[in-house]
């Protein structure tokens, strides 16, 4: 019995990610298993999981923005210094390299904070 429960949730699990992969909704995907079984628990277990597996992927990808725009925050930082030191102009540097950086920081913190 046990053995046919694992099956049916590899299949429902199997079928809910590639829902997942397509960009479904949670709600739509739930809806789907449903049709495919009446056990809640089953699919209360594969929606909690999908979730935290998008959560996690989300807070990679937030993260990694964060990382580029803060690099580009200290790169347009440097440059300005070296620039303003040698009586360069600077500003289209400061404004460019800061405003893409923050927008880079911010996008990757709606991807973390959801």
């Amino acid at each position: 019995m046990e053995k046919s429960k694992d099956e049916e949730w590899e299949k429902l699990y199997s079928l809910a990610k590639r829902m997942l992969d397509e960009n479904m909704k949670f709600e739509e995907i739930e809806n789907h298993l449903k049709l495919k079984t009446n056990n809640e628990e089953i699919i209360n277990e594969i929606i909690r999981q999908l979730k935290r597996i998008r959560h996690a992927i989300k807070t990679k990808n937030g993260l990694s923005k964060l990382g580029v725009g803060a690099l580009f925050l200290i790169g347009g930082f440097l440059i300005t210094c070296i620039n303003f030191h040698a009586n360069q102009s600077f500003t289209l540097v400061m404004y460019g390299f800061t405003s893409f950086g923050l927008a880079l920081m911010f996008w990757g913190l709606v991807d973390i904070i959801g």
